[in-house]
């Protein structure tokens, strides 16, 4: 499937600390214009419930927030892999958040880069991280969060955002986000997945 996750284990450091690396690739088509990105991650479970999350990204929309998320399935850990274009299930072109929801489940945490952590902000744009004029984006952040450091090898690591039409901004031409009507689809449209097989 195309987008799906590959993963390397590191050698944990302690046996407190548990630390995960994976690379992440584009969950839209090639035909979806500004959407090939490419990027890596690492999520590190650290003693009493916090979290250390680092996503290196290139090729995004520039100068624009990128909203990313800590993702899973509640259950036995089992990795769905990330959705690829097969998951356009309404044929309009893209995969939005909600058709990639079966693949990487829902959110475990929001990674902002200030404040809040929890579910609560997953729409924050303004505390997400920016691109920078050359599409790059670098992100760490260490935060307490239980269940996503309970987690944190089964996690999926989702960052949103595509500017579709080149235009610089988020606008509504492509239509609405399949989340609410007040956000565009491309503020909340799925760029890069990646997550650990289990």
């Amino acid at each position: 499937m195309a987008g799906a996750a590959s993963a390397a284990h590191d050698e944990n450091p302690s046996p407190k600390v548990a630390s995960y690396s994976y690379g992440l690739s584009p969950v839209q088509a090639e035909s979806v214009p500004n959407s090939q990105a490419s990027g890596t991650t690492r999520v590190k479970a650290l003693p009493n419930g916090k979290v250390q999350v680092k996503v290196r990204a290139s090729g995004l929309a520039p100068n624009l927030p990128h909203a990313m998320h800590l993702h899973g399935v509640p259950g036995e850990a089992t990795d769905l892999g990330c959705p690829g274009p097969a998951a356009d299930t309404d044929g309009n072109g893209f995969v939005t958040t909600l058709e990639g929801v079966p693949f990487y489940g829902g959110i475990v945490a929001s990674l902002t880069t200030t404040g809040d952590t929890t579910p609560t902000s997953a729409l924050a744009l303004d505390r997400f991280p920016v691109a920078d004029a050359a599409g790059n984006l670098s992100y760490s952040r260490t935060f307490r969060s239980e269940p996503a450091s309970a987690d944190a090898g089964t996690v999926q690591v989702v960052v949103h955002g595509i500017d579709i039409n080149g235009n610089g901004s988020y606008d509504f031409e492509a239509g609405p986000s399949s989340l609410t009507d007040e956000f565009p689809l491309e503020g909340t449209i799925p760029v890069l997945c990646g997550g650990i097989p289990n």
